[in-house]
């Protein structure tokens, strides 16, 4: 099943307004729900009902950003049956409902401008108990030529990043941070980043950002005070959706 993965994958995302269901994919390449499931996740990192999820979340954000679509519409045009379940995943994924997300555009987007024009890191959680003692460095590498507006980078559970991340920074003129308090566990360090640009969009749907990951899951205490480099590149058509707001886990961060 591994030399299908990409195939899969570009399958998922045509068919995701559909209403597929992991079940409906695994017969269509001729597996059964159980094997599909198990290999696809061994192979991939993430779960296929995770990422048909975190897809649907994805199209009805540039269906409610991109084509201004009222939010019954995006998620009908996301292939959800009920607004209901619709609102319910999209708020646990992106931190806000479909029409908060949609209102407060403009207002995270001044947030954005605003830390590009400060040379800080601006960390994106909240320190956990003192006991907590792992650190790691990170370093992140851009293309040549390329202007970074903002550069997120955080821990997360899992490959996909549709929630909040265990840690997490944003990187504006700078390249590194130190990240302390980890606490223990194994995790996924991911990174994106937006170039410096006036479109407002740019900075909700992430579908053509740069992007790059520390290959192998991140461990504490065992990576305790190790450094990692992260090289961006542009998104691949098989990299799962960036659905958590990041913009909005940086106005939470400067609040509090």
């Amino acid at each position: 099943m591994k030399e299908r993965i990409p195939e899969i994958i570009v399958y998922m995302q045509k068919s995701v307004t559909q209403d597929i269901t992991v079940e409906e994919t695994a017969n269509h390449f001729g597996y059964s729900k159980y094997h599909f499931s198990r290999e696809f996740k061994r192979l991939t990192g993430f779960s296929a009902a995770d990422y048909l999820s975190s897809l649907k979340v994805e199209h009805a954000k540039q269906a409610l950003l991109r084509h201004e679509h009222s939010v019954t519409n995006s998620g009908f045009d996301a292939g959800y049956s009920s607004i209901g379940t619709f609102s319910t995943t999209f708020t646990r994924k992106t931190g806000l409902s479909p029409r908060e997300y949609k209102q407060q555009v403009e207002a995270l987007y001044s947030v954005a401008k605003k830390c590009e024009e400060t040379p800080t890191t601006v960390a994106g959680h909240k320190d956990p108990p003192a006991s907590e003692t792992s650190r790691c460095l990170i370093s992140v590498r851009y293309p040549e030529g390329y202007e970074a507006g903002i550069t997120f980078v955080g821990l997360f559970k899992s490959p996909i990043p549709n929630h909040r991340p265990v840690a997490g920074v944003a990187l504006s003129k700078k390249n590194s941070h130190l990240f302390e308090h980890i606490p223990e566990g194994a995790y996924y360090l991911l990174a994106c980043s937006i170039e410096r640009t006036f479109n407002p969009l740019r900075y909700f749907v992430l579908d053509d950002c740069l992007r790059g990951r520390v290959e192998q899951r991140v461990r504490f205490p065992q990576n305790h005070g190790q450094t990692f480099s992260i090289s961006l590149r542009e998104a691949l058509p098989e990299d799962p959706p960036i659905v958590v707001n990041v913009l909005k886990l940086l106005a939470d961060s400067i609040k509090t």
